[in-house]
């Protein structure tokens, strides 16, 4: 049974991903009649779903993230986080949701959707990839500059395989110090031109097409930089900003024989300055082979743009361009150039994109509207597909991709919608068949809808829900009481009310309550915390709530949200703050409760009036501030940016013990530096994230960790996480992490990631 359960998992899931059979809808899988209830009952039968409902129970999603346009003006960050039934509720820095894509993506051609995971497992590239090309057999080359893909550890060049899976025996050497602009297949060798520089083999190299393995006997030694690789079916041709190659003086451009791998050294171009940035094998009037190079590179007639017969004669082609042309792609008898020029020909207005005649260069289209630098252009079949800063193409809005069709040039319906531009060398864009396209990018998200901070997300789509309002300025709170959603941050405005830093949201629509607490000033509230019949506010710069003076904290009594008489006021900030029984245990930044100007950092003080009550201590305080806390058990574990707590050594971490009153020694946990979040869950995890790099001296435990109070051991798993996380939630069975991140589980991740803390 098992094994026949494994030939179907294996059938299914090519059948299912392929792009020439893509899998069948899932939206009638209760119907017996319907080829989706068969196909759902297959998959049901193999991975033995015993669920009670006609589709699958495992999931398919994955959660969308939060972004920011380039170059971002702040952190991009989730802070805060809760839920409400099936709903993600995440609010903190950003300016879009997306999905967590990484940055290669399968476009449906028609729209510029993203495959659903479902259909094709994202790749998740982490770091950047500019190029693509076809492995011939419906699978891709990749190159950039990236370090993982699907989580596994590729060095800035891989192979995807059909049905959007990454080729575990293709595998170049394993380091950080690659950066490929340029590949190329010929054989059964792989073509890599870029930087190549871990084992001096330099920027233009060749390796194994199906193992990765370096050809050694391969050796043209360009002295700088390959931008771009053609061929014509015998011979290659380099392009670049190298001025000597193959132990010959050549700038720009060079031939190199494909069956000799050497240099072909009666091919010369006379360039005599400047780079080359893309080539064309292409033909010219007469339908003769002609090598059409553009970039910011010089000859003594001809700049930017130039052609050249396969022996490196230069033609008379001149379109002349006043400034650099990053990108040339030919359609019959036209070509089209893109870059960073505003005239053409000597001074016809044609700005980033212009069509000219590919005989003699003069202009034929030069109206296409694109209001900023175009990047990349790819012909695919009679499609004209372009990438850049661009905003809009002929008065249509398109954010940094677009297409044309051919030859009528008009903006098609394709709309991928980037959250951000587009640099030279751009993207590769590749035909994946059957109405798809694979676009590479240093984007790590596509399809994102505009969440200005604060966003809800469906648990089983990961997808935003509609309707959720704006804020002006980044959330760092939020807390849920019933339907009630008490939110805290620097806000000033939220769907064009006026809410200053602190505001009660109506659930489940997500309305603005009309009740308005009025703080004055500039305050930033940072944390919000509540019992059964009060909810505690904290924050910095905070002085006056409902015209009443409260300095660093306040309570609302949940009855008529009206402010109570709980004030312990702070002379300083409230960062955290914890319930336990009839205290409320205040951590911040702050040199005095009650007006003492004594007590510091850290102090319990009565939930009904906010009176100090000298716990943990009334004479020994943390030396710096304390950002978190949570209460596993009888303990509470506080981190912040201390370093002694009465001059006694807690590095960054320190656990109160309640029924010792007293802080335990040795320290069973501790950090090397910062720490934002602490949260202790049930099964006995303390989840610990922040800016460390090592928690109880071991390294790697980069921004987060995981404790168990009840073994008091930490956990060896490495979250492979890459910057702070600020928040954390437990829901069904899951753990959901948030934070500065963009990377974790070595994926590509948008601040959040759901998590079995196991992976």
């Amino acid at each position: 049974m098992n094994l026949l359960r494994k030939l179907f998992i294996i059938y299914s899931l090519s059948v299912g991903t392929f792009f020439g059979c893509k899998p069948a809808e899932l939206s009638n899988t209760c119907d017996a009649k319907t080829d989706a209830f068969l196909y759902a009952t297959i998959i049901r039968y193999v991975t033995g779903d015993r669920s009670p409902s006609c589709l699958p129970s495992f999931d398919f999603q994955d959660l969308w993230g939060v972004f920011m346009p380039t170059p971002p003006s702040i952190v991009t960050s989730i802070n805060a986080m809760t839920s409400y039934n099936d709903q993600i509720i995440i609010g903190g820095s950003f300016q879009f949701v997306g999905p967590s894509t990484g940055n290669v993506v399968y476009l449906e051609t028609a729209t510029g959707k993203v495959l659903p995971n479902r259909y094709c497992p994202y790749l998740k590239v982490v770091g950047t990839t500019g190029i693509a090309i076809s492995d011939g057999y419906g699978g891709f080359y990749i190159g950039g500059e990236f370090f993982a893909v699907q989580g596994e550890e590729r060095f800035s060049v891989a192979h995807i395989l059909p049905g959007c899976q990454l080729d575990r025996n293709f595998n170049v050497l394993n380091d950080n110090n690659k950066n490929i602009y340029s590949l190329l297949l010929a054989g059964d060798f792989l073509y890599l031109g870029g930087y190549y520089t871990d084992d001096n083999s330099g920027y233009l190299v060749r390796v194994n097409r199906y193992t990765g393995a370096l050809d050694t006997s391969f050796t043209p030694n360009p002295n700088t930089l390959v931008s771009d690789l053609e061929t014509d079916g015998d011979s290659l041709y380099v392009c670049g900003d190298f001025t000597n190659i193959g132990g010959y003086a050549k700038t720009g451009l060079a031939k190199f024989s494909l069956s000799t791998g050497l240099i072909i050294s009666s091919f010369t171009t006379t360039i005599n300055g400047g780079s080359c940035l893309d080539l064309h094998y292409g033909t010219d009037a007469n339908g003769s082979p002609n090598i059409y190079a553009v970039g910011d590179l010089t000859t003594p007639t001809f700049s930017r743009a130039i052609s050249f017969f396969p022996d490196g004669t230069l033609t008379t082609w001149n379109p002349n361009p006043n400034f650099k042309v990053n990108s040339i792609q030919q359609y019959n008898n036209i070509l089209y150039l893109a870059g960073e020029f505003t005239t053409i020909n000597g001074g016809t207005a044609a700005a980033n994109l212009v069509s000219v005649n590919h005989s003699t260069g003069t202009a034929i289209t030069t109206n296409f509207g694109v209001n900023g630098v175009v990047a990349t252009i790819q012909i695919i079949e009679n499609t004209l597909y372009l990438t850049g800063s661009f905003t809009a193409v002929k008065s249509v809005p398109r954010n940094y991709a677009a297409a044309l069709s051919l030859p009528d040039e008009s903006v098609t319906a394709f709309d991928p919608n980037y959250d951000g531009s587009f640099s030279n060398p751009g993207s590769g864009i590749v035909s994946a068949g059957n109405g798809v396209v694979l676009f590479t990018s240093s984007r790590n998200t596509v399809n994102v809808t505009a969440r200005n901070n604060f966003a809800v997300l469906d648990e089983v789509t990961g997808a935003p829900i509609e309707g959720t309002p704006y804020f002006d300025f980044p959330i760092k709170a939020l807390h849920r009481v019933n339907n009630r959603l008490f939110v805290g941050g620097s806000f000033t405005n939220i769907a064009g009310q006026a809410r200053n830093a602190f505001a009660i949201l109506d659930l489940p629509h997500y309305n603005v309550s009309p009740i308005n607490t009025v703080l004055t000033g500039s305050p930033e509230i940072r944390t919000i915390t509540s019992d059964e019949s009060q909810v505690y506010v904290g924050g910095t710069s905070l002085a006056n709530v409902n015209a009443q003076v409260r300095n660093g904290a306040f309570a609302l009594n949940l009855g008529d949200l009206s402010v109570s008489g709980w004030n312990p006021n702070l002379n300083g900030s409230g960062e955290s703050f914890l319930v336990v029984l009839d205290l409320i245990f205040l951590g911040g930044l702050y040199t005095g409760i009650n007006g003492d100007g004594v007590t510091t950092s850290y102090q319990a003080v009565d939930k009904v009036t906010g009176t100090k009550r000298n716990i943990p201590s009334s004479t020994s305080f943390p030396s710096s501030g304390v950002y978190a806390q949570s209460l596993a058990g009888s303990r509470i574990f506080l981190g912040g940016q201390f370093t002694t707590i009465g001059g006694v050594s807690y590095n960054n971490i320190a656990v109160y013990n309640l029924a010792t009153q007293s802080y335990e020694q040795p320290n069973p946990v501790y950090a090397d530096n910062i720490v934002n979040h602490i949260a202790a869950y049930p099964d006995g995890n303390v989840l610990i994230g922040g800016s460390f790099t090592a928690l109880n001296g071991v390294a790697n435990n980069y921004s987060l960790g995981v404790f168990n109070s009840n073994t008091n051991t930490l956990s060896p798993w490495k979250a492979s996480i890459n910057d702070v996380v600020y928040t954390s939630m437990y829901k069904n069975g899951k753990y959901y992490l948030g934070g500065a991140f963009s990377i974790a589980h070595k994926r590509s991740n948008g601040g959040l990631v759901r998590s079995s803390l196991n992976e």
